[in-house]
């Protein structure tokens, strides 16, 4: 188990260097950097035994001349070098976390849609920001402690052996103790890093739930109970984080506590060689002060181990998602949309689940025909016009348009022929001009406003004080929810889409919104390939042909008139949609 951890940890490491490429020469120079402060913390220890002999043994007092501005010139370089080698370091790990930042960014956008059925917002967002300032900050150190540190034990070593190696020994022995430690301690303190960023991507999430649900939860009184739910969780955090916190002070303590048993060690036994005249003052200073100075750079190199499993725990997490299957692009380019949508035997199961939501699928879709789907609530109406641009993929039978299988078209010059405006409308905190011109971002101002003028948004839109620059906030919550259905019907004219699918577009409007958004979606639809879900009577009505799904089966099709004469099913549905229609006004879900 240790040897797969151990592999693993290697692995992630791997991966960050590769990551690092372009900046590999400002870690080089940054190493060379380090190897001269090093030099010069060696040189130190060096002097100590001819500046005790000669000075203070031998008398030669016309050298303390020399030797403060010496000492400055020497603190000053290193000084010098060690800036240069931290800039450069901090530099080179601060690039590399926001070049990690923005490839997990990518990799988000690019996964497959069923990636986000399984995952939370709270886990990705969390991935983004916590475990990425995890790296930031620990990433630059690591590189700036191990470049400097490893070579200025080496150094420091060296200096300490050639003086005395018998008294060097004392010291050495004992290290292996503190990297068993360190190395226990470290990986004891990744597996509890793991658990705290899993944690607090579970209270991200909390966070994510309470603002975008306030209202339900106001309603329903559920404010205490949410509140006591986070903070037991939070708590959990907390106690994850401060077993960390032990850990990282175990390992220091450890590394502590021999440092002053091998100082003890060291001033007993080399003390003892002084008095018996078999060292010189010099010598034995000489050993000491690189031993001192040693023990600082060995208690730096544990603490960065400590500090690069924490890293580890979280690069494995962010690897996670950069290991997930991205989209998978065609080859084909299509650009326009002249004849029809064929499904030929589709089927389709959700990834993870067994339930076929959908069993052998066999349609067609003509050019500019209004095709409307119904049944009862969890058919497969949703599931199926989603497959057309690609958010799913089929298990079984293959999709058309225009004679070319969509597995093999480019997803951006598909994606281009569809258009969406559904019950739940996605708009973004920006300006009323900038939700409009979304996927169409160099529009100029007077074709946003005619695509609004047509989807019947403008007179609102022109009556704020800001106008088309209002910022409408998260999700549009300034707005209505008419007037979000239309602003995401102008997005859709502004596009101008060959195939448009309206998925419940209006199931939860009021009378008179519902007569504004009805009327822009009659101009939407025009000279269009339409496929309309749950949408209200009149527009099923109006449309070429009906199509009725049960259990992910196609029953039945044809006209409103034909299917009330053949098809109970439809019948069934029309009947519950009339009865409800005439007591409340509200419309049924066909």
């Amino acid at each position: 188990m240790s040897g797969d951890r151990s592999l693993k940890d290697l692995t992630s490491v791997k991966k960050i260097w590769e990551i690092a490429k372009p900046y590999r020469s400002r870690i080089f120079y940054g190493i060379i950097f380090s190897l001269m402060v090093s030099g010069i913390s060696g040189l130190i220890a060096w002097l100590v035994k001819p500046v005790l002999d000669i000075i203070f043994v031998e008398k030669q007092y016309k050298y303390l001349k020399i030797l403060p501005p010496a000492i400055i010139l020497l603190y000053f370089v290193k000084g010098l070098l060690s800036f240069s080698q931290t800039y450069l370091m901090q530099s080179a790990g601060m690039k590399i976390v926001r070049d990690l930042r923005n490839r997990l960014y990518h990799t988000i956008l690019y996964l497959q849609v069923n990636y986000f059925h399984k995952e939370s917002s709270g886990v990705l967002v969390s991935r983004l920001i916590n475990d990425i300032e995890i790296v930031k900050h620990a990433v630059p150190k690591i590189l700036s402690n191990v470049s400097i540190q490893l070579p200025t034990i080496v150094v420091l070593t060296g200096v300490a052996v050639y003086r005395r190696w018998d008294i060097a020994v004392l010291t050495f022995v004992l290290m292996p103790f503190i990297a068993f430690w360190t190395r226990k301690l470290g990986k004891m303190s990744k597996v509890k890093m793991k658990r705290a960023l899993y944690t607090i991507s579970i209270l991200a999430q909390r966070v994510n739930e309470a603002v975008q649900g306030i209202k339900i939860i106001k309603v329903f009184n559920q404010e205490g109970e949410r509140e006591r739910i986070f903070g037991r969780e939070n708590q959990q955090y907390y106690r994850q984080m401060i077993k960390v916190v032990r850990l990282k002070e175990g390992a220091k303590l450890v590394t502590d506590i021999v440092t002053g048993l091998a100082i003890a060690g060291v001033l007993w036994y080399g003390s003892s060689l002084v008095v018996k005249g078999v060292i010189t003052t010099g010598d034995f200073f000489s050993v000491l002060t690189a031993i001192f100075m040693l023990f600082v750079p060995v208690k730096k190199l544990g603490e960065a181990y400590t500090k690069l499993q924490e890293v580890m725990a979280a690069i494995e997490r962010i690897f996670q998602v950069f290991e997930t299957p991205t989209e998978q692009d065609g080859t084909i380019k299509i650009v326009e949309f002249n004849k029809k949508i064929r499904f030929n035997g589709v089927s389709f199961i959700y990834p993870g689940t067994e339930r076929t939501v959908l069993k052998d699928i066999n349609i067609e879709i003509g050019a500019g025909e209004i095709l409307a789907l119904v049944g009862e609530s969890g058919a497969g109406k949703s599931t199926l016009v989603d497959l057309i641009p690609r958010f799913y993929h089929p298990v079984k039978g293959s999709i058309e348009i225009d004679g070319i299988d969509i597995e093999n078209m480019e997803l951006k010059s598909l994606r281009s022929l569809v258009g969406i405006v559904s019950q739940d409308v996605v708009l973004f905190n920006d300006t009323l001009r900038e939700n409009i011109a979304f996927g169409q971002n160099d529009a100029p101002l007077e074709i946003i406003k005619d695509a609004a003028r047509q989807a019947h948004a403008s007179d609102f839109i022109e009556s704020l004080p800001e106008g088309y620059d209002t910022i409408i906030g998260e999700r549009g919550v300034k707005l209505s929810g008419g007037q979000r259905q239309r602003i995401a019907i102008a997005r859709a004219i502004l596009n101008n889409p060959p195939i448009l699918i309206l998925d419940e577009a209006t199931s939860s409007l009021d009378a008179v919104s519902e007569s504004l958004v009805q009327q822009a979606l009659e101009v939407l639809m025009k000279s269009r390939t339409t496929i309309i879900i749950a949408h209200r009577l009149s527009t099923i009505l109006n449309a070429n042909r009906i199509m009725v799904l049960d259990r992910g089966e196609i029953t039945d099709s044809g006209t409103h008139e034909e299917l009330m004469k053949k098809c109970p099913v439809y019948i069934k549905l029309y009947d519950t949609f009339s009865a409800t229609d005439n007591t409340s006004g509200d419309s049924q879900d066909l």
